[in-house]
């Protein structure tokens, strides 16, 4: 996967391999280094490869999406058809040194994924038992999120519209940022009120009524907008088939935790 691209998110690599995630934690740090800041924060990035020196690995930025849910926007949290990841009652910090008691691993779980054969009593094929589904990190038009909070690579944002803003400033990229790296300023804004009017779309056309006490002058102004680091702070990142057996799946906040 790091010879097909140099960067990758911990789930990205979930919904392209099956490996046990105890396996997975070892691995790794094998081949990639982990970023902590900036605008590749919580992805892993191959060994020798320096996303701030190419202006090219813009494509593997992280943006962090989040959906705002109130009335102002036409519905509130609980009629919005996209779970909330975790709740706030099972949130620990990262700091926390108790961690909630989990299932076991056995030497047969960790066998499992690379290898070849798999349990004939298992419920899952070992090909794929612990694989995700692309839409954990894979962001397609009419199509919603599996969660509320998503962290997408740019280049797995697979509409046009959406590329095209990214691509903006190709060839004349000149600095890299700590906020927006290699794109223009304000691109991630750009990219979450595009997208955020998409979500919208596909809402509106699963549930008029909603809508249906909202005017057409209110719809042209109303913006439903992912932002980071203000509404949904204490939702936390979760793989969406498999449970590690150490606690939260939030790779920007535990997973130092995990290698260090």
């Amino acid at each position: 996967l790091f010879e097909v691209r140099p960067v990758w998110s911990r789930n990205a690599v979930k919904a392209n391999i099956s490996v046990h995630p105890d396996k997975l934690k070892l691995l790794l740090p094998y081949l990639a280094y982990y970023m902590l800041t900036g605008p590749w924060r919580s992805l892993w990035v191959r060994f020798g490869y320096d996303p701030r020196k190419h202006p090219e690995a813009k494509i593997y930025q992280v943006l962090d999406f989040r959906i705002r849910c109130g009335m102002k926007y036409g519905y509130a949290p609980n009629d919005m058809p996209v779970k909330a990841k975790r709740s706030t009652y099972n949130y620990s910090l990262p700091i926390t040194v108790k961690k909630p008691v989990s299932h076991t691993v056995s030497v047969h779980d960790l066998k499992q994924g690379l290898g070849t054969s798999g349990a004939s009593g298992a419920k899952k094929p070992a090909s794929s038992r612990y694989k995700l589904k692309e839409s954990i990190y894979i962001f397609r038009e009419g199509a919603l999120p599996p969660y509320r909070q998503m962290f997408y690579q740019l280049c797995d944002l697979n509409v046009e519209s959406l590329q095209k803003i990214i691509h903006r400033n190709d060839g004349t990229e000149s600095e890299c940022t700590e906020r927006d790296g290699w794109c223009l300023p304000k691109t991630s804004d750009d990219l979450r009120d595009s997208m955020s009017l998409m979500i919208k779309q596909i809402i509106r056309s699963t549930r008029p009524a909603l809508f249906s006490n909202t005017t057409s002058s209110e719809d042209s102004k109303e913006q439903l907008a992912y932002e980071s680091g203000e509404d949904e702070d204490d939702e936390e990142e979760e793989e969406e088939e498999f449970k590690p057996s150490d606690g939260s799946e939030n790779e920007m906040e535990t997973e130092i935790l995990d290698y260090v």
